[in-house]
């Protein structure tokens, strides 16, 4: 199971893909019809000459050479005008319909980008042996009277590096592909099953081997075949051996060991950041080989994660909206219950000691009854504030925090530009974890420090800080006061860090929700 990825798991890009990627940018509409014609000219200009040259040894001196060239490459030329436009027309053509913005099945597109790239080499590989290495064999061989052997000799000669050539280009379509793979992902369905592709990495691996090791001996052998000076014939081996290793040899191990690595970097980073509750991390799958099974695994994986996850804070928040609703039942019976019984019991009072008359220590009593009451009301009112402030419900955030710093011992601060309302509940989250956060500063800052609170906000989420300049705290040392503010904050999809050192140099608690 595949499912779409909000984020990109590929940090550090190599510049192969970055190259691919700018391009894909650049000529998204066009990009397979581009690509395939610079994958003809590469194989019309530098493969196909190349390899007439690299045999030309092989077939020995003769006339004609330069007819047989012109042949070789007329008929290259033609394989290679039928092949590329078929290519594009058949293979290919759902990536082409999709780049194109055409209604197609996504599956198709991965497909055409993952299963066909290794067939449509194939078939190109054997039409260049099939069509290509007879004509030129039989172009060079014609003028030089071969025997039936020696054109079979030859045409096999040809056709190992051909053959060779074809798996290069297996590895260069793949790489050019995958930003096409990156954006059609999201775009698969959650049920979506790749299979297991025949060129798993077993195979990759030896066929990478098997073609360097084909390519540097078809080489080595022509070249060699072309003196009969012993001592030169080992400096040209030695030559041509080091020289097919590290050219063509290099780009098939770069790009096998950059096709491995890359995804192996990938899976490493989307572990990290799956290990740092990230959501909507996903793998792409690229293959359909064994590197593939552990991407879908990963991605299961990270469902399961992401699906408890949500049920967890789904509960939280739910827990947390109670308790919401409970502060603000508890205050409202406090404010209209409590509040009116002791405005009661002053009104009472104050029809007593208009019946009493002269008696002095009965009004005396009467005035102690009174300040009582109001002591009583002020208590209830600072217990409803702190249950849940009226602020909080009646102006917002900002509001509730500033009547807060207002009471306290410590000079506090709150800066919140054009912070305003947003989701009542991640409101009331935010105003008692940024609560308990003053009230620790209160305690264990110490008399001679400041506080700030600082909020702010983008199209996402909220953010805020409790900034003091006290004593500070081993974090790792504390109880369940940090542990439940960040219970809080993330019951509701945010999250909570607290830095402190008993050094001196303060503490800050910071955190975001979302709006």
């Amino acid at each position: 199971m595949v499912t779409a990825s909000s984020h990109d798991v590929r940090r550090g890009q190599p510049w192969l893909d970055a190259l691919y990627d700018a391009s894909y940018l650049r000529l998204r509409e066009r990009y397979v019809e581009i690509w395939l014609i610079v994958s003809g000219s590469g194989i019309v200009l530098v493969a196909w000459p190349a390899q007439f040259w690299t045999l030309h040894p092989l077939w020995g001196p003769g006339p004609g050479t330069a007819r047989a060239f012109a042949l070789t490459m007329i008929c290259g030329v033609l394989i290679t005008a039928f092949l590329m436009p078929w290519t594009a027309l058949r293979p290919f053509r759902p990536i082409s319909q999709f780049l194109r913005g055409e209604e197609v099945d996504p599956a198709e597109v991965w497909y055409a980008a993952v299963r066909r790239v290794p067939r449509v080499s194939m078939t190109c590989t054997a039409a260049y042996c099939c069509v290509g290495n007879v004509a030129a064999v039989i172009a060079v061989g014609e003028p030089r009277h071969f025997t039936p052997a020696e054109y079979v000799s030859g045409w096999l000669v040809a056709s190992i590096i051909t053959s060779a050539a074809g798996f290069f280009f297996v590895l260069i379509w793949e790489v050019a592909f995958r930003p096409v793979l990156r954006e059609v992902q999201p775009l698969l369905p959650a049920d979506f099953e790749p299979g297991r592709s025949w060129l798993t990495l077993g195979r990759r691996s030896a066929l990478a081997t098997a073609s360097v090791m084909a390519y540097t001996g078809a080489a080595v052998s022509s070249l060699v075949s072309a003196t009969t000076d012993r001592e030169l014939a080992m400096a040209i081996a030695v030559v041509a051996t080091i020289g097919s290793a590290v050219t063509f040899g290099g780009l098939i191990t770069g790009l096998v060991s950059h096709s491995i690595f890359s995804r192996v970097s990938e899976l490493m980073i989307a572990i990290e950041r799956i290990g740092q509750r990230e959501h909507g991390i996903r793998v792409a799958v690229h293959a359909g080989d064994e590197l593939d099974d552990a991407a879908i695994s990963l991605n299961r994986m990270a469902e399961r994660i992401e699906a408890d996850e949500t049920a967890v804070r789904a509960s939280r928040a739910r827990l947390a909206s109670v308790a919401d609703r409970e502060r603000q039942r508890m205050e409202r019976d406090l404010r209209r219950r409590v509040l009116a019984r002791l405005q009661r019991i002053t009104d009472d009072v104050a029809e007593v000691e208009e019946q009493l008359g002269d008696r002095e220590a009965l009004h005396s009593l009467c005035a102690t009854v009174r300040a009582s009451v109001a002591d009583a009301e002020r208590e209830i009112q600072r217990l409803a504030r702190g249950v849940y402030p009226a602020e909080l419900t009646e102006a917002g955030l900002d509001a509730a925090l500033t009547a807060t710093t207002e009471r306290m011992v410590l000079p506090s601060e709150v800066l919140s530009p054009g912070v305003g309302r947003f989701d009542r509940l991640n409101e009331s989250s935010v105003y008692f974890c940024c609560n308990e956060a003053l009230q620790n500063a209160a305690k264990h800052a110490g008399p001679d420090a400041t506080v700030e609170v600082r909020l702010s906000r983008d199209d996402r989420r909220v953010y805020f800080e409790v900034v003091d300049t006290g004593r500070g705290f081993e974090v790792n040392g504390r109880g369940r006061g940090l542990q439940n503010m960040r219970d809080r904050i993330r019951a509701v999809g945010g999250d909570l860090v607290v830095v402190s050192a008993a050094d001196g140099l303060g503490t800050t608690v910071s955190g975001w929700v979302p709006t």
